[in-house]
């Protein structure tokens, strides 16, 4: 940082400070408007069931399906609403699974054939989602877990989705950004804005 004065009359003298800094800086936040997009979509694609005036609100989830499980098991009630769906909407259109939530301190979901048995105390089954079945098969052809689906619903419902940018200084502009949900790449993409704008990722702090 430099210094530089001017006199401007017998009274004033104007101080100017010059600093360097670098060209881009990276910025990160947890960006709730995309967690909003990812919920609302997640509703928008599939057909679900949920329990009825949770603790937890998960009504907001719900498609408003006219069906209701009979309660004998959790693998009959999937066998059920499979039926329900190919009668309302067609054969071939959704795949059902027991929707699952762990619930200690936040929300982790879970599509399961049977009950949600992560936690004997803490973990159970709260509804039944149909997958919408092109998405289904696209992941079973890319050997793609069902549960990453579940897994981006879990960071959704958190609030946990990170938008990362990269400003450039000189303009104030956004130049590049990601809130890609797959971790790789979104760590592929850390890595590229890294070797192309000198961003260390890793020093900055995610903001809320």
């Amino acid at each position: 940082m430099t210094v530089e004065k001017k006199i401007l009359d017998d009274k004033t003298i104007l101080v100017t400070t010059v600093e360097e800094q670098p060209r881009y800086t990276g910025y990160a936040f947890y960006d709730t408007l995309q967690c909003e997009a990812v919920r609302d979509d997640f509703v928008e694609q599939n057909k679900i069931w949920t329990i009825k005036h949770s603790r937890e609100g998960f009504d907001c989830l719900s498609t408003g399906e006219s069906w209701e499980p009979e309660g004998n098991s959790v693998e009959d009630d999937i066998e059920s609403f499979q039926k329900y769906l190919d009668e309302e909407y067609g054969k071939d259109k959704y795949v059902v699974y027991a929707l699952g939530a762990y619930i200690h301190g936040g929300v982790s979901f879970a599509f399961n054939t049977g009950e949600d048995r992560r936690c004997h105390w803490d973990s159970g089954t709260i509804g039944f989602i149909g997958i919408n079945k092109e998405m289904h098969d696209y992941w079973v052809k890319n050997d793609i877990s069902v549960n990453h689906y579940a897994s981006m619903l879990t960071d959704a419902w958190n609030g946990n989705i990170i938008t990362y940018q990269v400003i450039d200084n000189y303009t104030g502009d956004e130049i590049d950004m990601t809130d890609d949900l797959d971790y790789q790449m979104c760590q592929k993409w850390q890595t590229e804005t890294q070797e192309k704008y000198g961003i260390d990722w890793s020093k900055v702090n995610v903001e809320y």
